[in-house]
């Protein structure tokens, strides 16, 4: 294995995208999945024989044949490695890969680097939300599209946005169709609020077509779609939970479920990424780690991350015209998430004392108030270990950056060591580590 021109992290359509576009440029790529197989969470691949028995849009699944077909037309060019998951750069400015089927820690040396490690799915932490039975809508829908079967006993989907809405429809499609959607915003007053942001949305025609089919699905399957409201506490019951909810009028409910589905809007993937330059190594982000913008934007951010790179690499080379207008995409999508955002905003509540934080350690709010004078994230991370489970801070960041804000105090981890670079990022094996090897 040769060093490649470009490292680009991550399978998702940012990341191979952008490795189709560099390789087309001329230039060498090695593109690094965490994953078994390259699709990232939206053209997540079924695992099981023959086709997925789910229904995916139309455009979506055009979008992942297309970008298959230019990593076959690439040949040698683009070198993939799945179950490779970055690290983070060390000492030497190696970019650091845990090759897991290889079993060892490879270290890299490429010309530049384009991450595209996606979205991280926030979850506002209420009472209970650690329990077994508990999930993320997107950790959900990942396991639907790999095993193309839905999860047993009878399932709730809380949160906010458009995800939600999906999950449900493709529940319903695999036979289990959800008791409720609750939304805790209220988009339909929000459009009589806001019409100017109604009228952005419906200038996706694309978007428009695919929401009113999970809603149709949704009808047929006589789920009930409920906005206003908020999944308050969760219980263990010998069986299954017992889920509270509130409205926002003040009126409550409880639902009896094998599973809930919790989701509360996304946010970049920037925890623990590397500067933008790294001893004259160029690092370009794209797609949802970048700004989060969602599959469609995020080939065009891809192609844009690529065309940056390519200038600084190569800039004497003739740079290819590209048929699509991939800034104007951009743009596009950016008015349809700040639509997306206007119509469903809803307000946090308060994080009680005895209310889980930090699932990895667990750790509760009740831990973090009692960290009296820490005023740093490296105190706050040294003294209460937030931000030092295994997810690094990735769950956790944005409740205790709120709770120690309130407290006068910053939880700023990117700023924690300036000066160094931490790594690994990921968990990893010491036997992974002691057969290390530079490529």
């Amino acid at each position: 294995m040769s060093e490649p021109d470009v490292l680009v992290v991550g399978g998702g359509p940012a990341g191979v995208a952008a490795a189709i576009e560099l390789a087309q440029l001329g230039l060498t790529v090695t593109l690094a999945e965490q994953g078994s197989r390259l699709g990232g969470a939206i053209h997540r691949q079924y695992v099981g024989q023959g086709e997925s028995p789910l229904a995916i849009p139309g455009r979506h699944r055009r979008h992942w044949q297309g970008l298959a077909l230019g990593l076959a037309n690439a040949g040698e060019r683009i070198r993939v490695m799945v179950e490779a998951v970055f690290l983070g750069v060390d000492g030497d400015s190696r970019f650091l890969l845990d090759d897991r089927r290889a079993g060892k820690v490879i270290g890299l040396s490429p010309k530049a680097v384009v991450l595209a490690v996606g979205a991280i799915e926030r979850i506002v932490p209420r009472p209970g939300w650690e329990l077994p039975g508990v999930t993320t809508a997107g950790g959900m829908q990942l396991q639907l599209k790999e095993t193309g079967e839905a999860p047993t006993g009878a399932i709730l989907i809380a949160g906010n946005g458009p995800l939600p809405l999906a999950l449900g429809a493709q529940l319903a499609a695999a036979g289990n169709p959800p008791l409720a959607i609750l939304e805790r915003g209220e988009p339909w007053r929000a459009a009589l609020r806001h019409p100017a942001a109604a009228v952005a949305g419906l200038r996706s025609p694309a978007h428009v077509a695919e929401a009113a089919g999970y809603a149709l699905r949704l009808a047929r399957a006589g789920v009930p779609y409920r906005s206003g409201w908020s999944v308050t506490a969760i219980e263990a019951l010998r069986q299954g939970l017992l889920v509270s909810c509130q409205h926002v009028s003040g009126r409550t409910m409880q639902h009896r479920v094998a599973h809930l589905a919790l989701h509360d809007g996304l946010a970049t993937n920037s925890s623990g990424l590397p500067a933008p330059v790294v001893d004259g190594v160029a690092i370009v982000r794209a797609g949802d780690c970048r700004e989060v913008l969602g599959a469609d934007a995020a080939i065009s951010d891809g192609l844009r991350a690529a065309r940056t790179i390519a200038r600084q690499l190569c800039p004497a080379a003739p740079q290819r015209e590209l048929a699509r207008d991939f800034e104007r995409e951009l743009a596009a999508a950016r008015r349809m998430q700040r639509s997306i955002q206007t119509l469903c905003r809803a307000a946090d509540w308060p994080i009680a004392p005895d209310t889980v934080v930090c699932r990895c350690e667990g750790l509760r709010r009740s831990d973090l108030d009692s960290l009296q004078g820490a005023s740093s994230a490296r105190e706050i991370r040294l003294l209460g270990r937030f931000g030092m489970g295994a997810c690094q801070g990735r769950s956790c960041l944005a409740s205790v950056k709120a709770i120690t804000a309130e407290a006068g105090a910053s939880f700023d981890i990117t700023v924690a060591d300036p000066v160094v670079q931490r790594w690994p990022l990921r968990p990893v094996s010491v036997v992974a580590l002691a057969a290390f090897s530079d490529v």
